[in-house]
């Protein structure tokens, strides 16, 4: 499917690119990176950043009624060719039986390259903004079909007229009915391109594509067989693959191939790397996205004991840092440092000089980890003042209890857990 999706993708961005543009794209799939990127190319396409404020309405398909929707196409476009109308997730085009849930990291249009901004949302829009002149809309008359379903209701619309000036992006983050009444018409007077996950990928997959050519840009080579190993890590999470993808280039240093013995080392597994991202997300003071971490991490298997077990030893290990501070053997700011200059200049010499004082088990001692855990750690240690940490980590043994003894739902526990951790106030000194 991902190779038909590839063709039908190019296709789609040449037509547009000579003048061909249909009035209604749909755009969908499990691939949500590639739904995401997609879209953004159609808008770069269809308008240019100058003409955006008047001719681009953005909207939360949840939060809109379908006559809305099809006001907003009606708008005559402001100095510009197009008018263009993106709905996310349509309720109409939402699969009837599964979780709308998406494990998706939230985003503007800026999506990847801030990544303080990752999970800012725990069920995000591929893309977020309205113009900065928001045009009101004007109800079109469609008493004809006001009694209709939703998905009667634009069905209506398509067997009309439609406007000659606008273009409508219906972009879902999920696999839609392909065999259904309303695609078969989008298909019939637009365009749609599916983009469905394989757990066998080939070497025309679009995202290995995209993961050869970031790679490339980096003076870095990596192999289908190291990017099926180092999807099948990222739990098939196209965000979390380029993530762990700039963290294998920085990984590798001067060598140019990245090969599967860099991937084991650098994503041991996914609940690991989900570990970090929710205490990251705790010392921000994020909690959508440490409750987005939370609910992946509950969503692969783990269970809620062992999840916070995880929390447990995680804090543990920021409390040995915090502590190597206060007596200055490790400078708060080391994490700040590129991981190369991290490992070689602080871990190394520190785990050789006073790994022993820490205690005896590897799994509790922050200088026998692996160096890039411990770089993460260093990473957050910003955030957490000593106080806090030893607070935290009585919380997290408070919830230990109750997950042993309450009759609460295990996944309720975490969540207050979360945020009260997250409503902690970081002790900073004034000098």
């Amino acid at each position: 499917m991902q190779n038909v999706s590839s063709s039908r993708q190019s296709g789609l961005i040449q037509d547009i690119k000579t003048g061909k543009i249909v009035p209604i794209y749909l755009i969908a799939g499990e691939e949500t990176f590639l739904v995401r990127e997609t879209v953004k190319q159609l808008l770069d396409l269809l308008l240019d950043s100058g003409s955006r404020d008047f001719n681009l309405d953005i909207f939360d398909g949840s939060q809109i009624s379908v006559r809305e929707i099809l006001s907003a196409v009606e708008v005559y476009p402001v100095i510009a060719d197009w008018r263009v109308v993106l709905v996310n997730d349509p309720d109409f085009l939402q699969p009837t039986s599964t979780n709308n849930s998406i494990s998706l990291t939230p985003e503007t249009t800026e999506d990847t390259e801030d990544l303080d901004t990752v999970g800012a949302e725990i069920i995000d829009p591929l893309f977020t903004g309205t113009p900065a002149e928001p045009t009101e809309p004007v109800i079109v008359e469609v008493d004809d079909f006001i009694d209709l379903d939703p998905k009667e209701q634009f069905l209506s619309w398509l067997t009309g007229t439609l406007p000659k000036f606008s273009v409508l992006i219906l972009a879902c983050r999920h696999k839609i009915d392909a065999r259904s009444r309303i695609v078969k018409e989008i298909r019939r007077l637009g365009q749609y391109v599916e983009f469905s996950q394989t757990d066998r990928p080939t070497q025309n997959d679009p995202l290995f594509q995209q993961v050869k050519e970031q790679a490339t840009k980096a003076g870095k080579q990596i192999s289908l067989s190291t990017y099926n190993l180092m999807r099948q890590r990222a739990g098939q999470d196209a965000h979390l693959i380029f993530q762990e993808l700039e963290k294998a280039i920085s990984y590798v240093g001067d060598r140019e191939r990245i090969e599967d013995k860099d991937i084991r080392g650098l994503i041991a597994e996914v609940v690991n790397e989900s570990i970090f991202a929710l205490t990251d997300a705790v010392g921000r003071k994020n909690v959508s996205q440490a409750l987005l971490s939370l609910y992946r991490l509950l969503q692969s298997g783990e269970a809620a004991i062992k999840v916070n077990a995880l929390i447990a030893r995680q804090i543990r290990l920021l409390l040995q840092a915090r502590l190597l501070v206060e007596e200055k053997l490790l400078q708060e700011d080391a994490g700040r440092s590129n991981y190369q200059v991290f490992n070689q200049r602080v871990f190394q010499p520190l785990a050789e000089k006073i790994s022993h004082r820490l205690p005896e088990s590897a799994q509790l001692n922050l200088l026998k980890q692996n160096p890039y855990a411990a770089y993460k750690i260093a990473q957050s240690l910003r955030f957490f003042g000593q106080a806090e940490l030893e607070n935290a980590l009585e919380s997290v043994l408070q919830a230990d209890i109750e997950l042993k003894s309450s009759s609460l739902p295990t996944e309720q526990i975490l969540e207050e857990l979360i945020c009260d951790l997250c409503r902690r106030p970081a002790p900073r000194s004034r000098r």
